[in-house]
């Protein structure tokens, strides 16, 4: 056989390789444990602002989330523990007369972490 038929099917194989490791390879990351924040909204009713969002747990075990909403200079926290596989839903309800400054800062964070899932802040004036 000449090299050069040899260096094609090594070639050949090198790629077969590579383009299953690259089919098979996601599927097998895409099991790794993480929390994401979906539905994350802002509504507003007759004389109030409601934030809304979800919280989904996909960590392989029960988690802890700290939720920290800020304005005006108060804080309101609270620590929700949410099972594996699990979606807690979460709604905060802001009043004109409670932020006279018109905005409102919303932190999601795992507990014991320093680093937020999702932080936003909402202008509402």
């Amino acid at each position: 056989m000449s090299r050069s038929k040899i260096v094609l099917i090594i070639s050949l194989a090198i790629l077969e390789v590579l383009i299953v490791f690259a089919f098979i390879r996601p599927m097998v990351t895409s099991t790794d444990n993480y929390s994401e924040i979906q539905r994350s909204q802002l509504l507003e009713r007759e004389g109030e602002w409601i934030i809304d969002f979800d919280i989904i747990n996909h960590e392989g075990r029960d988690q802890n989330y700290v939720i920290t909403v800020a304005f005006d200079g108060k804080q309101c926290r609270e620590c929700v523990m949410v099972p594996d596989g699990g979606i807690y839903t979460y709604m905060f309800h802001v009043f004109p007369d409670e932020v006279p400054e018109g905005e409102v800062c919303c932190t999601i964070c795992k507990e014991g972490e320093d680093t937020p899932l999702e932080e936003v802040t909402y202008y509402l004036k």
